[in-house]
């Protein structure tokens, strides 16, 4: 048989084991399209969790916006913009992280997981959070404090900042919005929740 035989037949081959894989969900394109629809349903699920945690601060005057566009980025959203009474910004971002693995920082750099269990970096999230918070700081002129809000997984000392973005378990989050927002400025918070909402719309 000619080389250009064997490798038609070879391709074939390939197609043929392919096609199999692919019918019983183990191909690599398969594996990512499942890895990444996961991925999408554990965020949805994180921000859902994260709106309701958040809910009760509307009643003592916080303007809470969901899931909205940021001017000049392509795909990115918000997952939670928060104007306090105090006309403080706050970009919320939600994790629902694995709860078997410990979420810490070394060096500057966002761990989830430790020596001996594979941990996964997740200097990516910071970077996207820091991002996401230049952007929209630009779009309303005025500071904007980011937060990693946790679900699931273990935050090592209750609580940590890695490049000036506090990193929290869900359960200290309402706390630590409120201890950082500043005096009541309702009329200043009033005027920025309006110009958030115009600015940053539903995504």
């Amino acid at each position: 048989m000619s080389r250009w035989g064997e490798e038609q037949r070879q391709a074939a081959r390939r197609g043929v084991w392919r096609r199999f894989l692919a019918a019983l969900g183990l191909s690599p394109a398969a594996r990512r399209a499942d890895a990444h629809a996961a991925a999408c349903n554990a965020g949805a699920e994180g921000e859902r969790r994260t709106a309701a945690l958040l809910q009760p601060l509307e009643a003592v005057g916080w303007k809470v916006l969901h899931d909205r566009a940021i001017p000049g980025a392509r795909s990115a959203n918000a997952d939670h913009v928060l104007v306090s009474p105090g006309a403080r910004v706050f970009l919320v971002d939600s994790k629902l992280w694995s709860s078997r693995y410990l979420v810490h920082a070394a060096g500057g750099t966002l761990w989830h997981g430790e020596a001996g269990h594979k941990p996964a970096n997740r200097s990516r999230d910071l970077r996207s959070v820091l991002y996401e918070t230049d952007l929209i700081a630009r779009a309303l002129g005025v500071p904007v404090q980011p937060v990693i809000a946790v679900h699931n997984a273990p935050v090592a000392g209750s609580g940590f900042t890695v490049r000036e973005v506090p990193v929290v378990p869900t359960d200290r989050l309402v706390e630590v919005l409120r201890v950082n927002d500043g005096p009541p400025a309702r009329r200043e918070a009033a005027a920025l929740a309006r110009r958030a909402t115009v600015v940053l719309p539903s995504y």
